[in-house]
């Protein structure tokens, strides 16, 4: 061999080498760290027994330990509600930690009853890796519609999922018989059920607090708990990393953050439990993600047959009350929720009835009423004069960086990703059967009061087939828009400003396959867009793309492939608030 050949992949081999020892030692330190087994404390899989009390005392230990890791043998360990010492409503409760492991290498923790699975507070570098959570018996139960009066509705439960009558059903949803997938254009409803009764062996009778026009023999599935118990918990935690995690089933949702710094979630599943008559996993949203802050990465996840969203990334629109003084305003927040910004955050002052921001000011104190709910506000800057009572204020800081790859989202009710923060990167994502938009790009001051208005969001090189088809469409595949009060859209442009939507391929749904409404300076570019506008409920579904209240935007390259739905009428539609000249529209194909 030619020596300076041999010479030159020897300086590549060694500098390989010594990258794979590096990655090595590093990962070999990593592991070296302090261990607390689950089974010192009598955690014991696969035993029977319950093992919450034991698990609760492992990670009191934990928590005392900087750097140290809880680990897990491979089985099955149980958890009962109501069996932890430290917290009723929690299994598994961890506290004021810094820089600790789960590691589960592959077991199971199973759960029975209403209870949070494992709750962060104020933890500091979490990883939490290789394990499976699921229900002995899930939050919810499938069956079919024997009878129905305007009064109640009998169910055929399947034996999958015992009843004995008395069990709550906060929603209800059809579902295909023969598919086993959400109904299309299915019916839904919360809240109507005022109680149950059995009244033959696994037949459930459902007193109805108003008629519900649901067919006999249709399929059901009966959400006994949408929210409030997740698997993976995290409320003012940072530097939280969750990998190889499976969730089958939670009576709410599969990872809620709040008020958090810094995730990484990779390789996370949430999906019904294989080769097993469950059609649903968790019963409202995969992941979801309130008044965050730093970077947010989701990648190579799985996110399959939920009650709700994959992905939710918000903020908490906070609504002016009074003005106390020159520099202190008191707010609410929806539901009476408490989210106090901290000193130093950045609030925009937005008018209530445009959603647009007229001045930035920024936080020096923050006061709480847990009598009237309310936050008082005071800032270093003096508040404008046009400030008033019903306006808004938007935290800039919780407005999260957010990339988004390589996932696949089938299968569930609603959206795929629900996006309301700002710099987020939608990558070679796969939607499939989402029955409502793929991608969603909002905020409203009406009725979820989520934030904040969007900026420099890219959408690329997506795939979504057969999206916005259930209970609960939108106007398009992919959308952008505003509400205010009674879900009436804004009547301006600049609510969202930078988006990009490009090299994506839209396959099939009823209605516009891109909708684009308040938005100032938007690209779509060459996405392929096949067979929309089939059966179109929304007069922007005549269109493959639909812009309204728009300017600035850019539709430059885009192909409208056959086949092409019957509905559809005009290619490119443009509707009320449009600032046309500033509309281009060039080298399109099928248009």
């Amino acid at each position: 061999m030619n020596d300076g050949r041999f010479q030159t992949l020897w300086r590549v081999s060694a500098a390989t080498l010594t990258v794979l020892l590096c990655a090595s030692c590093a990962l070999r330190a990593k592991e070296d760290g302090p261990v607390i087994r689950a089974s010192q404390f009598g955690a014991a899989p696969d035993d029977g027994k319950d093992d919450t009390a034991a698990v609760q005392a492992a990670i009191d230990k934990l928590v005392t330990v900087d750097g140290a890791r809880l680990v897990f043998e491979k089985g099955q360990y149980d958890f009962a509600a109501g069996k932890n010492p430290r917290s009723k409503r929690v299994a598994m409760l961890f506290r004021d930690a810094k820089n600790i492991t789960i590691d589960g290498r592959a077991a199971t923790l199973m759960f029975s009853g209403l209870t949070s699975s494992l709750v962060f507070q104020r933890c500091r570098g979490v990883t939490v890796r290789d394990l499976t959570i699921d229900w002995a018996r899930p939050p919810f139960s499938v069956g079919t519609v024997k009878a129905t009066s305007k009064q109640s509705l009998d169910v055929q439960v399947e034996p999958a999922f015992p009843v004995k009558g008395g069990e709550p059903v906060e929603a209800l949803m059809e579902y295909d018989p023969a598919t086993r997938l959400p109904r299309r254009r299915g019916r839904e409803a919360y809240h109507v059920v005022q109680s149950t009764e059995l009244v033959a062996p696994q037949v459930l009778r459902l007193k109805l607090t108003r008629p519900v026009n649901v067919a006999r023999g249709r399929l059901l599935v009966l959400r006994h708990q949408v929210y409030r118990y997740n698997a993976l918990s995290f409320r003012e935690c940072s530097d939280v990393t969750v990998e190889g995690v499976t969730v089958y089933t939670t009576p709410g949702m599969g990872l809620a953050a709040q008020r958090s710094h810094n995730l990484t979630v990779k390789g996370f599943q949430v999906r019904p439990r294989p080769r097993s008559r469950r059609i649903m996993s968790a019963t409202a949203d995969a992941t979801h993600f309130n008044s965050c802050s730093g970077k947010i990465r989701i990648e190579d996840c799985l996110f399959d047959g939920m009650g709700d969203d994959a992905v939710n990334v918000h903020g908490m629109w906070h609504t002016v009350k009074s003005l106390a003084d020159a520099h202190t305003v008191v707010t609410t927040c929806r539901n009476g929720w408490l989210i106090p910004p901290k000193p130093g955050h950045r609030m925009e002052l937005t008018d209530a009835a445009t959603i647009l921001p007229y001045a930035t000011v920024t936080v020096k104190a923050v006061t709480l009423d847990r009598k009237t709910k309310t936050h008082r506000l005071t800032f270093d800057e003096e508040l404008p004069k046009r400030l008033k009572p019903g306006d808004v204020l938007g935290n800039v800081d919780w407005a999260p960086e957010l990339h988004i790859s390589g996932c696949t989202v089938r299968n569930n009710r609603a959206r795929g990703f629900l996006i309301q923060t700002r710099r987020a990167r939608i990558e070679k994502n796969r939607f499939e059967r989402c029955t409502s938009s793929g991608i969603h790009i909002a905020t409203d001051v009406g009725h979820w009061t989520e934030s904040i208005g969007t900026r420099d969001v890219v959408i690329r090189e997506n795939m979504f087939i057969e999206c916005n088809y259930g209970a609960a469409m939108a106007s398009a595949v992919i959308m952008a828009f505003a509400h205010l009060p009674g879900w009436k859209h804004v009547p301006n442009a600049g609510v969202h400003r930078g988006l990009t939507i490009e090299g994506n391929i839209i396959r099939g749904t009823d209605n516009a396959a891109i909708f684009i409404s308040a938005t100032d300076g938007a690209v779509i570019r060459k996405n392929v867009i096949e067979g929309c506008s089939r059966n179109r409920i929304r007069t922007s579904g005549k269109s493959a793309i639909y812009l309204m209240n728009a300017r600035n935007i850019e539709v430059v390259g885009n192909l409208l492939a056959p086949p092409r739905g019957k509905d559809l009428a005009a290619p490119l539609g443009l509707g009320p608030g449009c600032d046309r000249k500033t509309i281009r529209v060039a080298d399109n194909v099928g248009f």
